[in-house]
Formats: structure tokens, C-alpha cells, sequence
């Protein structure tokens, strides 16, 4: 499945979240498909594709104690349409 996560954080942790980047490792079941940075600072988007509950798990709880992740999941649109027929009120 899909996610798109922003991740914030306070000013003061900026160096903390710098070293968390460095140590980074993608967990197995992660395929990471994009990231952007906001520019006008402390935001963070990564758009991700997660196998399980468990990859999901390892790869946003080691960032919890720092920052807040607003997880969402989310798919291409021209799948979404093609979704609805099946749930539309006759």
C-alpha cells in the first residue's frame, strides 16, 4: 500500500533529526519512491510503498520521539476512478 507521510518537527530538533538522516536505513518492505524537503524548513514528504504492518512499523516508530508523522494512505487517481463504479449508489 501506499503512504504519503509528512513529518514535522520543532526548530530545536533540527539537529537531532539531521543525525536520525544520517543513520537512515530503509527497512525491508519499504520501497521508498519519492521524498521532497520543504525549503522553508522544518517539514519533510516521503511518498513510500509498505508490504506489511510490521515494515510500516519499523520503518516511522524510531522517528516518533522526535517529530510527527501525519501518515496517509493514497493511491493514483486514475485507480481511484476506476474504484468507483463499485461503490457508487444505484
Amino acid at each position: 500500500m501506499l503512504f504519503m507521510d509528512v513529518s514535522t518537527w520543532d526548530p530545536s530538533n533540527r539537529d537531532k533529526i539531521l543525525e536520525h538522516f544520517k543513520k537512515l536505513e530503509i527497512p525491508d518492505g519499504i520501497d521508498v519512491i519519492n521524498q521532497w524537503v520543504d525549503l522553508s524548513g522544518n517539514r519533510y514528504y516521503i511518498l513510500y510503498e509498505a508490504e506489511s504492518a510490521e515494515a510500516y512499523g519499523a520503518f516511522n516508530l524510531p522517528w516518533s520521539d522526535i517529530c510527527v508523522i501525519d501518515s496517509v494512505p493514497v493511491m493514483e487517481a486514475s485507480e481511484f476512478m476506476q474504484l468507483l463504479p463499485k461503490y457508487q449508489k444505484k
